[in-house]
C-alpha cells in the first residue's frame, strides 16, 4: 500500500475506533483482495488452457476420425467430431453444447483475435470477454464465395474489433464490454437490415425451463413485431376479463392463463391432443393417505393409473407409488394430479414392483416394439437411459441392447430408450453402450472413459 493511504485516514473521523486499528484492518483487507485478483488471473489461465486442450483433441479427431468411427463413410469425420465433444462432455460433466462453445471460442480467438487472446492466455481477461468478441467475429466474417473486397473489409473490421476489445477488456466490466462490442459490431456490419433479420430468424425456437413448484418458464425467440403483438393481445383481453368484479386474478395471472388456453386450443376444434404420462396412485384419487394406501407387504404389486392429458413433460422416472409423477419430470401436487386424471380421455393400469418401482416386463418377439411396450419403457425410464442424459424417453428411439440382427429379442428387458443422438452414436461410432441391472446404460468411450452410475434419488 502507498503511504498516502495512511494520510487519507488521518483526514477521516472514525468515532470510537482508534485510527491505527482501522489502518491495520484496511491493510489486511487489501492483502486479501490482492490475493483474490491473483487467484482470478490463475483461474483465467487455467480456463484458457482447458479450452486450448479441447481444441487440440478436436483437431486430432478431425485428422484421425478412426479413433471414434467404425468405418470409412463420407460422414465419419462429422461423427468423430460429435463423438469427441461427447467424450469431453462426460469427462468434465458439462453439456456437449458447452464443449462446442469452448472449442469455437478458443479456435476463433486464436485465429482472428490475437491481441485479446494473448490477454486471456496471460490471465488478465476471462473467457466471458473473449466469447463476446468471438460473437462479433462470427457476424463479421466474409461468407463463403465472397469477393476479394468483401474479404478485405471483413478482415479489417475483425482487426479493429481485436484492437478495440483488447483495450476495453482491461478496463470495463463484462456487461459494459459486451454492450460496446455489440454496438461497434452493428456499425461495422455491412449486412442490410433485411438480411440481418433473416439471419436472426434462423435461431427462432421455444424453450421450456423448470422453475420448481410444478411451474416452468416457456420462452420463445420470435420476431419482435409478433412478440409485441402477442403481448398487446394478451393485455387487451386480460383488461376486458378483469372488468368482471368476480375476477380475482392479477393481470399477469390472466395473461399467463390466456396464453396457455390459446396455445392448447382450449374450447376450439383444434385443441391439442398430446399424450403425456402422469402416474396417479389409486389411493391419491380416493383422497386417502398414500402411505396407508400403499402400506402393503413386500412382494405385493402396487397399482397406479397412467393418464393421458394435454400437458407437457420433461425429466425423471416413476420413483414412488405414493406420489403422483409427471413422467420424465418429477412429482406433481395431488390437486394437479387429480385434475389431470379427470381431464384424461383414457387411462391405463400399470403394475409395478413395489420395492424398486419398476414397470414389469412384457415379452415380445417381433422386431418393431408395440405402442404398449413404448409406454412401459417411458414410464420405467422417464428420460434417455444413458448416464447423465435428461432428454425425454417420450421422444427417444427404442434401441435393442442385443441387436436384433444378432438374435436380440424385442422385449422390454432388451429394449431401452436412447435419444436420437445417443442412438446414432451407439450404431455409428466405437462407443460401447452397456446395460446395467438397474436399467441404466453405461457408456465406454474409445479413449477408455466409463460413465458413472447415477446415485439413487
Amino acid at each position: 500500500m502507498e503511504p498516502t493511504t495512511v494520510e487519507a485516514f488521518e483526514e477521516s473521523t472514525f468515532v470510537g475506533v482508534p485510527r491505527v486499528m482501522v489502518v491495520d484492518e484496511t491493510f489486511v483487507a487489501a492483502r486479501i483482495l490482492d490475493g483474490l485478483q491473483e487467484d482470478d488471473v490463475a483461474l483465467n489461465q487455467r480456463a484458457v488452457r482447458r479450452a486450448e486442450r479441447i481444441v487440440e483433441v478436436v483437431d486430432l479427431a478431425r485428422r484421425h476420425p478412426e479413433i471414434y468411427t467404425v468405418g470409412d463413410g463420407p460422414d465419419d469425420a462429422d461423427h468423430a467430431r460429435r463423438s469427441v465433444f461427447f467424450d469431453v462432455a462426460v469427462r468434465l460433466q458439462i453439456s456437449e453444447n458447452e464443449v462446442r462453445s469452448l472449442e469455437c471460442t478458443a479456435s476463433t480467438a486464436a485465429e482472428c483475435l490475437p491481441l485479446l487472446w494473448e490477454h486471456a492466455r496471460d490471465g488478465f481477461v476471462s473467457l466471458r470477454f473473449v466469447e463476446a468478441a468471438v460473437s462479433a467475429v462470427l457476424r463479421l466474417r466474409a461468407p463463403a464465395g465472397a469477393d476479394a473486397s468483401a474479404r478485405a473489409y471483413a478482415n479489417d473490421a475483425i482487426a479493429l474489433i481485436d484492437q478495440t476489445a483488447a483495450k476495453w477488456a482491461l478496463r470495463l466490466p463484462v456487461s459494459t464490454f459486451r454492450r460496446r462490442v455489440t454496438i461497434l459490431t452493428d456499425r461495422l456490419d455491412p449486412t442490410p437490415p433485411e438480411r440481418k433479420h433473416a439471419r436472426g430468424m434462423v435461431d427462432r425456437r421455444v424453450v421450456v425451463e423448470d422453475a420448481g413448484d410444478g411451474m416452468s418458464w416457456l420462452t420463445a425467440l420470435i420476431p419482435t413485431v409478433k412478440a409485441v403483438a402477442i403481448k398487446r393481445r394478451l393485455t387487451s383481453t386480460a383488461k376486458h376479463l378483469q372488468k368482471d368484479r368476480r375476477e380475482g386474478r392479477t393481470r399477469d395471472q390472466v395473461r399467463a392463463d390466456l396464453l396457455c388456453d390459446w396455445l392448447l386450443g382450449v374450447g376450439t376444434d383444434r385443441a391439442v391432443k398430446t399424450t403425456v404420462f402422469v402416474t396417479v396412485p389409486i389411493g391419491l384419487l380416493a383422497g386417502v393417505n398414500p402411505g396407508s394406501a400403499f402400506g402393503v407387504a413386500a412382494g405385493v404389486a402396487a397399482t397406479t393409473a397412467s393418464a393421458a392429458s394435454s400437458l407437457s413433460a420433461t425429466g425423471s422416472p416413476v420413483a414412488s407409488a405414493s406420489e403422483a409423477q409427471l413422467v420424465g419430470h418429477g412429482p406433481i401436487d395431488p390437486a394437479t394430479a387429480r385434475q389431470a386424471f379427470l381431464d384424461a380421455t383414457g387411462f391405463r393400469r400399470v403394475i409395478t414392483d413395489p420395492v424398486r418401482g419398476i414397470v414389469l416386463d412384457l415379452d415380445r418377439r417381433t422386431y418393431r416394439p408395440t405402442k404398449a411396450q413404448r409406454d412401459w419403457l417411458v414410464l420405467q425410464h422417464g428420460t434417455c437411459a444413458r448416464d447423465g442424459c435428461d432428454r425425454l424417453a417420450l421422444d427417444a428411439d427404442l434401441d435393442h441392447a442385443q441387436m436384433w440382427s444378432r438374435g436380440g429379442l424385442t422385449d422390454t428387458g432388451n429394449l431401452r430408450p436412447l435419444c436420437p443422438a445417443d442412438h446414432v452414436r451407439r450404431h455409428r461410432t466405437r462407443m460401447i453402450y452397456r446395460n446395467r441391472e438397474n436399467h441404466t446404460v453405461q457408456v465406454i468411450t474409445p479413449t477408455g472413459f466409463r460413465t458413472n452410475d447415477p446415485p439413487p434419488f
